[in-house]
C-alpha cells in the first residue's frame, strides 16, 4: 500500500469522474499548481494506482447486445484447474468480467454478446470436459438498475453511505 494524502485522493476522485481533465483544470480542482499536480499524477501512474485511461462506449447505441451473467462450478477444486479455466476465459473477448468467488459456485462471469445464440456457441466450449465445468447457471439481464464504474475513494478507506 502506498501512502497518499488528501490531494492525491482528490486527484483520483477528479480523474475517476473525468479522465480527460486538462492538467490545468485538474490542478485547480485539487488546489495545487500545475507542476506538482503533474508530478503527483505521474507518481500515481507509476505506482499502478491509476491503471489506464479509457473511454466508456455506449455499445447499445451501436448494436444490439445482450448481457449474460453466469455462475460456474468446476468439477475439481485445485489451483491447476482454476488456472486452466482462467486462462481459457482470458481468450474469450465476450467475457468482460470474471470473478473467483466463495459460496455455492466458483466463478461469476459477465458476458456481453450479440445474441443468445452467440452466447450458446461460446458456452459449448465451457461444457467441454477440458475445462472441468461441473455445472453452470445462466442469467439473462433484462434491465440494468445500476451500472457504476467509479468506486468510492476515501482518505480513511471507510465506505460511506
Amino acid at each position: 500500500m502506498i501512502n497518499l494524502d488528501r490531494i492525491d485522493y482528490r486527484i483520483l476522485e477528479a480523474l475517476q469522474a473525468d479522465g480527460r481533465l486538462p492538467l490545468k483544470q485538474l490542478a485547480k480542482i485539487v488546489g495545487v499548481s500545475i507542476s506538482p499536480c503533474w508530478q503527483r499524477v505521474k507518481k500515481l501512474e507509476k505506482a499502478g494506482i491509476i491503471r489506464r485511461y479509457t473511454a466508456e462506449i455506449a455499445i447499445e447505441k451501436l448494436q444490439t447486445v445482450q448481457i449474460i451473467l453466469a455462475h460456474v462450478t468446476l468439477s475439481r477444486s485445485s489451483r491447476e484447474t482454476y488456472a486452466a479455466f482462467e486462462r481459457h476465459v482470458l481468450t474469450i473477448p465476450q467475457v468482460i468480467e470474471c470473478y473467483e468467488v466463495t459460496g455455492s459456485f466458483d466463478y461469476h462471469l459477465k458476458f456481453v454478446v450479440v445474441s443468445i445464440k452467440n452466447y450458446n456457441e461460446i458456452l459449448e466450449t465451457f461444457l467441454s470436459t477440458t475445462f472441468d465445468v461441473e455445472k453452470y447457471a445462466t442469467y439473462v439481464v433484462t434491465r440494468t438498475a445500476k451500472d457504476q464504474r467509479a468506486v468510492l475513494i476515501s482518505v480513511n478507506s471507510s465506505m460511506r453511505y
